[in-house]
């Protein structure tokens, strides 16, 4: 095939079929690779004999153990994802180029941030840009930017990638707390060795509750963690409920008249909060006035 006709062929290619490519190639099977893309492995296949149909050569050997790329295929997996990366950035600024304050922004927010500061300033923002709909992914993962799994997210850490805009926001204070009703049956703890007379609430595979309890001087052994779980909520639902004692933010302890601060005095390692968009969104008027308007909120 001389390079006219080559070129003649390459105009004629679906993007979908090449981005069907990529995933496929990475997940090595037409099943996972549906699933990520949220489509049918028989439309899969159709795109896969499509392309090898248009490009003359042959993309995966097939066995009853999956797919196995081909050399002729590796050779095209940089290129393909190359196009991939500048189909994501070519959506991304033009998302960038709206000019309307209306349109959907998507925010990333774990799920304390998520149920405890955003329906505040959510609501608030809605009654200022009634056209502008904000939608919500909660996930104590780090979701994707570069991909437009998210606008924007309030994130935990620095962001690293070159390619992020980041603010950081106020830094969030723990504080240790209980329930009202509980500290009248069993007593409000003084100092932090009577923590150790008192359940605590702690964390289930994570292994946040031994590592604060290690940086205040305490043996995990010293401690009695009477409920566990990684669901942060749900800490603090057991707080309010008056199963013992745990650590949280001391505005959501603030929100809530069954919660009690105790220990004041005792230093805990506050935690970042930071604000994070992509480079090529920060100028789209939408995402940037959601984002003026959360820094604001978070101070």
């Amino acid at each position: 095939m001389n390079s006219v006709s080559r070129g003649v062929v390459m105009n004629q290619l679906s993007w979908e079929w090449i981005q069907s490519f990529v995933v496929v190639a990475h997940c090595g099977s037409l099943s996972k690779a549906a699933m990520v893309l949220g489509t049918s492995q028989p439309t899969l296949s159709r795109h896969m004999a499509a392309l090898e149909q248009k490009l003359g050569i042959t993309l995966f050997d097939r066995s009853t153990q999956g797919l196995k790329i081909t050399s002729d295929g590796a050779k095209l997996i940089e290129s393909s994802e190359a196009m991939q990366q500048g189909a994501e950035r070519f959506t991304r600024l033009a998302s960038g180029a709206t000019l309307c304050l209306s349109g959907d922004v998507r925010i990333s927010a774990n799920e304390v941030v998520g149920l405890y500061y955003l329906p505040k300033v959510i609501a608030e923002f809605n009654q200022l840009y009634p056209e502008v709909t904000v939608e919500v992914d909660i996930s104590n993962q780090t979701t994707s930017l570069n991909k437009r799994d998210a606008d924007i997210a309030l994130r935990m850490f620095r962001p690293t990638q070159p390619d992020l805009i980041a603010k950081r926001l106020h830094d969030i204070e723990l504080q240790f707390t209980a329930s009202k009703d509980y500290l009248a049956r069993r007593g409000e703890p003084q100092t932090l060795g009577e923590i150790c007379n008192h359940p605590i609430i702690g964390f289930d595979r994570g292994q946040q509750t031994e590592k604060a309890v290690a940086a205040m001087g305490l043996s995990i052994a010293d401690v009695t963690i009477i409920s566990k779980t990684d669901f942060l909520p749900l800490q603090i639902e057991l707080a309010r409920n008056g199963a013992g004692i745990t650590i949280t933010h001391r505005q959501i302890i603030e929100q809530f008249d069954q919660l009690q601060q105790i220990l004041a005095d005792v230093p805990i390692p506050k935690l970042e909060l930071w604000l994070v968009c992509h480079g090529d969104v920060q100028h789209n008027r939408r995402i940037r006035a959601l984002m003026d308007f959360l820094a604001k909120a978070f101070v």
